[in-house]
Formats: structure tokens, sequence, C-alpha cells
């Protein structure tokens, strides 16, 4: 089995998993690791906080697996983001500093392509002109534009994470592209 899965694979690999089959459990990490470490790296910021609570993210899962209850519309992949999402809150309750790295791209391109400086450059300030734009959001517009975006979930799941309907959703992710329009033409990004 590879890192692609259908999603009646997903299923049966859940319920394995349940049944404490720590190989399913295993192919679930390595499917769902680095979307939810890019959804909690951009919440955090810090390549480091990122990792471990990423980590506490499938700790957690594991340990309350017994307990999870497919929703109707709902993926194990939504219950892994609000487990994310929860561990991102608690992670500011506790922290009043925020953490900006350097590295962004490096996050989201594993890998260099061709070693170009001019190129590395180059999608480096993009990547910093799209964490400065994200800034300009609320918490909640960031939220939704992040799980959308750049994890694709659906407006469906979304709505399930955060607790609001999907028109809500809708409204959110309008005002939010709105925002970030006028940012980028305000800072001659965008005509």
């Amino acid at each position: 089995m590879t890192c692609e899965l259908n999603k009646e694979q997903l299923v049966a690999l859940v319920e394995q998993a349940k049944q404490g089959d720590e190989a399913a459990f295993s192919y679930l990490y390595e499917y769902y690791l680095s979307p939810i470490y890019r959804f909690v790296f951009f919440r955090v910021k810090s390549h480091q906080e990122a990792e471990d609570l990423a980590q506490t993210v499938f700790i957690k899962a594991w340990n309350n697996l017994g307990s999870y209850q497919k929703q109707p519309g709902a993926s194990f992949g939504s219950w892994l983001y609000t487990i994310a999402r929860n561990s991102v809150i608690d992670f500011w309750k506790k922290r009043k500093e925020i953490f900006l790295d350097d590295n962004l791209l490096d996050v989201l391109n594993k890998k260099e392509t061709g070693g170009q400086e001019n190129e590395h450059l180059e999608r480096k300030e993009k990547w910093e002109i799209l964490q400065k734009a994200l800034e300009i959001l609320s918490v909640e517009q960031q939220e939704v534009m992040i799980l959308k975006l750049i994890n694709g979930l659906s407006n469906r799941e979304i709505s399930q994470m955060v607790g609001k309907n999907e028109a809500a959703i809708r409204q959110l992710q309008y005002r939010a592209l709105k925002a970030l329009k006028q940012y980028l033409k305000d800072n001659k990004l965008y005509e």
C-alpha cells in the first residue's frame, strides 16, 4: 500500500486502527502527516513547534481512536484537523509571543528545483508576500483560507471543524479573498 489511498482504503485503515492495528495507523499517519504539519505550521510559524504539535495530534488521535465515530459527511481527516486546530488553540493559550520563521519556503518546497539562486529568491519572496498577506486576515479567515487553499479541504469539512455552517464558511472565504486582493493591489502586486 502506498501513500496514495482512496476513500475505501482510508475507511478500512481507520477501522483496522480502531481495532489496535498499529500498521494501519502507521499508514494513516504517513498519509495525513504532511497536510496536518502544513496546517499547524501556518498557524504557529515555527518548524520546531509545528513538528511537535503535529506529533501531538497523532498521539492524541491514537489515544482517542477508540472513541472516534465517523460523522455523516466528515472524514477521519476532518477529525485529525479538529484535533490539530484544538492543539494550536491550546498552544497559543500557553504562549504569548509569535514565532516567525524565515524558512517558510522550505516547508512547502522540501526540495529545491535546479538550485538556481534567482528562482529560489523569487519563490521565497512570493511566499513572504503570501505570509504577510495572510497576516492581514482575521484569525478565522486565516484558518479557513489555510484549510481551503493550502490543505484543499471542502467547505463541508471546514464547517464541521470550525462549527459554522457552509454559508458562513463561504462568506469568510469571500471576505478573505476580497481583503487579500485589496492588499495585493495596495502593494502593487496585483492589477
